[in-house]
């Protein structure tokens, strides 16, 4: 049956409306993978995100898709781990797509024998691209398929920058408590434990021998009542803003910060133990104190943190989060507390909690 170009078009069409009734990040990036594999003359698509670690960007795989086959999602970033992935600088035509937010396309050489047409994924509100579209086809791209690709890249843009509206703090553009539940669940599962019987057999299972730990933290501005009360709003919300970089600034890329609401912050770390989740926030905590807030001068922080278990709900590690900050706030201020050993030491009591209920 010979394919028309508005046989074309109207396939392309019909994907755009997939693509558009997404609602939910991971199915989108999926979504966006299959539509590219189905609407193009291609052999393979990989999309890979640029991720923020340590001040350096990595390149995290994320979805492949091989014609003729499923959607295969390589990474979950929850579980990511940047020793596997390359620097910015080490995939040269990958780095010159984003820098020049271009297409680049390479012809087939020695080591890789189809044309590989690169695209860029850039979102409107963000100062660096969102990642790359790689996809690799026997022949040189044509008007038809790059319109189509760029088409579907763009939508998913679009409704990708929808979703961070609605999910992402206003002020701060760190998650907000609405996107909370959803990275907490996948932080407690196994690497594929999210995914769906039809796509599970396609995760690239990535998982450390034992699994990963995951430690909620509650971060407390001290006295910003104060910072409020005697410089005004404005001064706070720059306050509110600084302190948000210093934590995304402070901790790995597979770790998440919220803005729970006012002076509140929560930070999921995933740490291989007690004394490495302390170490990280305590790094946090001393830049914090060292750091000098315009006009407001010095601002520090109280934390109090807990780790993940795999009974738990948001609800409930946060609450012993918090029962650790209030101990930390009360006691001093401007230091780490862990829920754990407040409790070893007789200084907290604790309840025996099943999902949001309490037994006594």
């Amino acid at each position: 049956m010979k394919v028309t170009t508005e046989s074309r078009l109207n396939h392309l069409m019909d994907q755009l409306v997939l693509l558009s009734s997404v609602r939910e990040r991971d199915a989108l990036l999926r979504q966006l993978t299959q539509s590219l594999s189905e609407s193009v003359n291609c052999e393979r698509v990989d999309v890979y995100g640029l991720v923020l670690d340590e001040n350096r960007h990595f390149w995290l795989h994320l979805t492949q898709a091989v014609a003729g086959e499923g959607v295969r999602v390589v990474t979950d970033p929850v579980h990511a781990d940047t020793t596997n992935m390359k620097a910015i600088g080490e995939e040269p035509e990958r780095q010159r797509c984003v820098d020049q937010s271009a297409v680049v396309t390479s012809a087939p050489q020695a080591d890789e024998t189809h044309f590989v047409t690169r695209l860029p994924i850039m979102l409107s509100n963000g100062t660096f691209p969102w990642g790359v579209v790689e996809i690799r086809s026997a022949q040189a791209f044509g008007s038809i398929d790059s319109g189509a690709a760029t088409r579907l890249i763009a939508m998913y843009a679009n409704i990708l920058e929808m979703l961070d509206y609605s999910e992402c703090d206003a002020l701060t553009g760190l998650w907000n408590r609405k996107s909370f539940d959803d990275l907490f669940y996948k932080a407690i599962s196994p690497v594929d434990a999210h995914d769906d019987a039809e796509t599970a057999p396609l995760v690239e299972k990535r998982a450390p021998s034992t699994s990963p730990k995951f430690w909620l933290a509650m971060v407390d501005i001290d006295h910003f009542k104060q910072v409020n009360d005697n410089f005004g709003h404005l001064i706070g919300d720059e306050v509110l803003l600084l302190v948000a970089q210093l934590l995304e600034g402070s901790f790995r890329a597979h770790d998440r910060v919220y803005r729970f609401g006012g002076e509140e912050f929560i930070v999921v770390l995933r740490c291989d133990n007690h004394e490495a989740a302390a170490a990280a926030l305590e790094r946090f905590r001393l830049r914090m104190e060292a750091n000098d807030f315009p006009q407001a001068g010095r601002i520090t922080a109280s934390v109090g943190f807990t780790e993940i278990t795999a009974t738990d709900s948001p609800n409930v590690a946060c609450e012993r989060a918090d029962k650790a900050v209030y101990y930390a706030k009360r006691n001093g201020r401007n230091q780490v507390c862990s829920e754990a050993d407040l409790v070893q030491r007789g200084l907290l009591t604790t309840e025996v909690i099943v999902g949001d209920m309490e037994l006594f």
